[in-house]
């Protein structure tokens, strides 16, 4: 996707050829088989929704529109901010520059082809932006390991050991806002994750209404590497979340690990985001109407079978729909396309001694270990920072579950017979939405697959 070209710097994915350009597909693709457009006017065709080109062009219209908001809604500071930043960039850009001079003259003499690539007078302001941005949530990995460290010089340094302990105990006992949601996300709408979402860029579709007399279960899939689209799309509002579903009050849910690292939480705090526990399930939907939450589903073990072409899900936790029964909410299916396709990886079969390992650390410690990398600033090689590949995000219609007799709330919809078959029932209505929503948008916004949506465990 060339982002020089169509609205805002945001072309609409070409219509494709009648036939499938994705080659002999798994599952349901077909060679041959008719394109499935988007369209505006949904309607029956072979027993699915499919959708034409009015429906893009609505969409375009709603990227579109989004931009210009996001544009109109930056405030003097926001503008100002920038200013001493970009300043900083061009300034380290330049040194950087020098310093590779020798280091390109030292690469020819041995045959090898070192250049700096860095900010070229190519490169516009607001890909400056973009790429400061990316590069700041990039870094908050590696300060994870920062912020423990300043804890441990804070807990022993005199004149801060006890501020900092009254800090600890204060996220261990006393700090409720990771289960109950009940902080205001400010963060959620700083200016700065426009550029976040313009960087791959990150858009989202809407395919139905969400009456916000209703609690809804949001469940993304797949997780790639670290989520961008749920990220981009709903951890913040820059791809427009708020004006889209007006009256849901949405939380994006993250391991509850992240939330024992000191400074670091503050950040997500303030920008809605909770634990994924059981607990915060179910405290943030007890809010009442509107109230909602997003579950990546596949979580860390289904961020080992990320590999850029590929939809690799693992589906066979039933745990969200029993969340969605007990509280009374409908699910949403969501479906990021292009997800995987940001970071390059190093896939491992599951029968490899590699994989074993992988697998042996994510039940250890609770966290996966991908092998992972992406482009570099400096020579536009090997890097960290996430390829600029589009990640376009479908949000279904939302799938309405039965209200629970009293005798099957709680823990007997996993205890009981009766129970355990309505849970079944509700996750195979599921994954058949969830399958019935990549065939429809799949031929438009998957192009470059390397098969078809595949429930692998």
């Amino acid at each position: 996707m060339d982002r020089s070209e169509g609205l805002s710097g945001v072309q609409t994915p070409p219509c494709i050829p009648r036939t499938s350009t994705a080659g002999t597909a798994e599952s349901s693709d077909t060679s041959g088989e008719e394109e499935n457009c988007l369209t505006e006017n949904r309607r029956e065709e072979r027993g699915r929704l499919v959708y034409d080109d009015a429906f893009f062009q609505k969409i375009e219209k709603e990227w579109y529109e989004d931009e210009i908001a996001g544009r109109e809604e930056q405030t003097l500071v926001a503008k100002t901010v920038w200013i001493p930043v970009l300043l900083l960039v061009n300034l380290v850009n330049g040194f950087l520059k020098l310093c590779f001079v020798p280091i390109s003259i030292i690469g020819s003499k041995l045959g090898l082809s070192i250049s700096y690539r860095g900010f070229g007078k190519e490169v516009s302001t607001e890909k400056k932006k973009e790429s400061v941005v990316i590069i700041m949530f990039v870094t908050l990995f590696p300060l994870t390991v920062v912020a423990y460290f300043w804890t441990f010089v804070y807990l022993f340094f005199p004149l801060t050991s006890i501020p900092m302990l009254v800090y600890l105990l204060f996220i261990k006992f006393w700090d409720t806002r990771p289960e109950d949601g009940s902080a205001v996300p400010r963060a959620r709408y700083w200016g700065i994750w426009r550029h976040f979402a313009n960087y791959f860029p990150v858009r989202v579709i809407k395919t139905a209404d969400l009456d916000p007399e209703r609690k809804y279960v949001f469940c993304y899939h797949p997780h790639g590497i670290i989520g961008i689209g749920a990220w981009g799309g709903f951890g913040s509002d820059a791809c427009g979340f708020s004006r889209k579903f007006p009256g849901i009050d949405l939380r994006l849910l993250t391991l509850e690990l992240n939330f024992w690292t000191p400074f670091i939480r503050e950040l997500l705090i303030s920008m809605g985001v909770c634990s994924a526990s059981k607990k915060s399930c179910n405290q943030i939907l007890a809010r009442g109407s509107g109230s909602a939450i997003m579950l990546v589903v596949g979580g860390a073990a289904e961020s080992l079978d990320t590999e850029p072409g590929t939809y690799r899900l693992t589906l066979q936790r039933k745990g969200f729909v029993r969340v969605a029964l007990d509280a009374g909410a409908e699910l949403v299916p969501v479906l990021g396309f292009g997800e995987n396709d940001v970071f390059s990886t190093a896939y491992y079969p599951p029968e490899s001694s590699q994989r074993k390992f992988q697998e042996f650390i994510r039940r250890k410690l609770g966290f996966a270990t991908p092998v992972f990398w992406g482009r570099s600033i400096v020579t536009g090689n090997w890097g960290l920072l996430p390829h600029r590949k589009p990640v376009i995000v479908v949000v279904g219609k939302p799938i309405t579950l039965p209200k629970l007799p009293d005798h099957l709330k709680g823990a007997a919809l996993s205890t009981t017979p009766e129970g355990r078959a309505m849970v079944d029932k509700y996750h195979d209505i599921y994954v058949k939405s969830l399958r019935e929503l990549w065939d429809n948008f799949k031929n438009r916004l998957a192009m470059d697959r390397q098969g078809s949506l595949r429930v692998v465990k």
